[in-house]
């Protein structure tokens, strides 16, 4: 199922909500998934530096413990991004439309609508790679 770039972006959030922190992880585009892979690798070096050393864990091993939604990372990686992203006003509040798109690249605005009539819009990039349309977090400069 192909979905659009505001479709994408809910998906994601619903998907982060969930704990299926594995789709989240396949959704975030290329540039993201990179800037994530080296935080996660610079924390896990200063956390346990002689077991990582020991492991010779490096950017191909951590992408597998991303896409198999590893419980170290539910602590570590996913706890911090839940809080720092707005991951759950997003998903209870946010209404999610494409504001432009030129079939490569789209901004998607959500637009969180809350119960005491106050709204707040944010963009987010997305790109088409790999077959759809990837969120770029890191790219939309969102906090991490």
């Amino acid at each position: 199922m192909k979905l659009s770039a505001d479709e994408t972006t809910k998906y994601f959030f619903q998907s982060l909500m969930h704990n299926q922190c594995h789709v989240c992880w396949g959704l975030f585009s290329k540039s993201t998934q990179s800037a994530f892979l080296k935080w996660t690798i610079d924390d896990i070096y200063s956390r346990h530096r002689n077991a990582a050393e020991f492991a010779k864990l490096g950017p191909a091993e951590v992408k597998l413990l991303f896409e198999n939604n590893d419980a170290s990372l539910m602590k570590t990686f996913w706890k911090r991004f839940f809080f720092n992203s707005n991951a759950n006003e997003f998903f209870r509040f946010g209404y999610y439309t494409v504001k432009e798109s030129d079939g490569r690249r789209a901004v998607v605005e959500i637009r969180c609508q809350y119960d005491d009539g106050r709204s707040r819009a944010t963009d987010v990039l997305l790109f088409q790679e790999r077959g759809g349309w990837k969120l770029g977090y890191v790219e939309s400069n969102l906090p991490f």
